[in-house]
């Protein structure tokens, strides 16, 4: 198709994530124009029709056939995700894949490959990557103001008897594979260092189907720092969503009451300049007095976990990507490595996908 201005973009598969995460923001974007849908609703057809004015087609294999996109959005599930994103690479498409990338390295291996060989662009929406708290994060450790950052949990807990196609493993559900994928992803860009082990486990506990609904994971980098992910649909009393702890100081990141997100960042640290250095004493305490009277000068603030940049965001980097030839902001070999991780994580625990 000859290329217009607007980038043509055809949405495959309209649940929750490709109506609200893609449809509903693409509208909004000048740079782009939804001329196409798939889903094998009808009524979601028709919803598609009348909001974006576009195609819609029962089968994704039509849309491919149909020459209308320059651009393919694959949020169909997990099992689908590598033979779409193959297709839609065939017929000519830049791909836009929802996370997971794929259920294994060996697909994500296919669609890198696939994509090099088409000369098409292929990137994953981890969107998750850019999000305002990871963003906080990251700020706070660059900041300096904990010290040398050593340790990072992400955690996810609820109580909730899920029961749709997520929870079976022959779609490639799981809680791994869904709320998973960005928090392996995140700890991996957390971990400022090659990933040297790998550690994890998987149960299913109180959820339907037959996929997990627990995750545990601990990577090490090779700088010897730690990030652990905990997520769970099997835990009433959850932790703050994020610790990290360093050498002068943690911050942990805990969801607010009310409506929204909204996400509020307690900091408890101390200037190091201001401490007096200790020395081991290596004999027996007097009157077998163990510690010392040591008092550090603490400081603490609670604040909005909000970046000080707002940007980028995805789909105005990725709109640069197609037309100015930019870096893409998420690379597919960037993400082959959590799909890499998560494979290690299945191994370690002798879980079956």
């Amino acid at each position: 198709m000859a290329k217009s201005n607007q980038i043509a973009v055809g949405v495959v598969g309209l649940g929750r994530i490709g109506w609200s995460h893609h449809v509903q923001e693409l509208v909004k974007k000048p740079a782009y124009k939804i001329v196409a849908c798939v889903d094998l609703l009808e009524d979601r057809r028709k919803e598609a029709e009348q909001l974006t004015g576009c195609k819609t087609f029962a089968t994704p294999a039509e849309f491919f056939k149909s020459g209308l996109a320059e651009l393919a959005i694959i949020c169909t599930r997990n099992s689908d995700h590598c033979p779409h994103t193959l297709a839609a690479l065939k017929a000519g498409m830049d791909v836009v894949v929802e996370k997971p990338m794929a259920t294994s390295v060996a697909e994500a291996d296919k669609m890198i490959a696939a994509a090099r060989k088409a000369k098409r662009l292929l990137t994953i929406h981890q969107n998750r990557r850019i999000r305002d708290d990871a963003k906080f994060v990251r700020e706070t450790m660059d900041s300096g103001i904990l010290g040398k950052v050593f340790w990072i949990r992400q955690s996810a807990q609820t109580f909730f008897r899920r029961n749709d196609w997520q929870q079976l493993k022959k779609y490639g559900g799981g809680y791994l594979n869904n709320n998973g994928a960005h928090a392996v992803d995140n700890a991996i860009q957390l971990l400022d260092s090659p990933v040297a082990d790998v550690w994890g486990d998987l149960k299913h506990t109180v959820t339907a189907g037959d996929a997990d609904d627990w995750v545990k994971v601990v990577l090490r980098g090779k700088n010897g720092r730690v990030v652990e992910v905990e997520q769970s649909y099997a835990c009433a009393f959850p932790p703050a969503q994020w610790l990290v702890c360093g050498t002068h100081g943690t911050m942990q990141i805990v969801k607010k009451e009310g409506p929204g997100n909204k996400q509020e960042a307690q900091i408890k640290f101390f200037d190091p300049k201001k401490v007096t250095p200790i020395k081991i004493v290596d004999a027996a305490p007097a009157g077998r007095k163990y510690g010392n009277d040591d008092k550090l000068p603490w400081q603490e603030k609670a604040v909005p976990a909000v970046p000080a940049d707002n940007g980028p965001d995805y789909y105005d980097s990725l709109a640069a990507s197609i037309r100015k030839g930019r870096r893409l902001l998420i690379t597919p070999e960037s993400v082959r490595e959590q799909i890499r991780v998560m494979d290690a994580i299945r191994k370690c625990c002798g879980w079956k996908a």
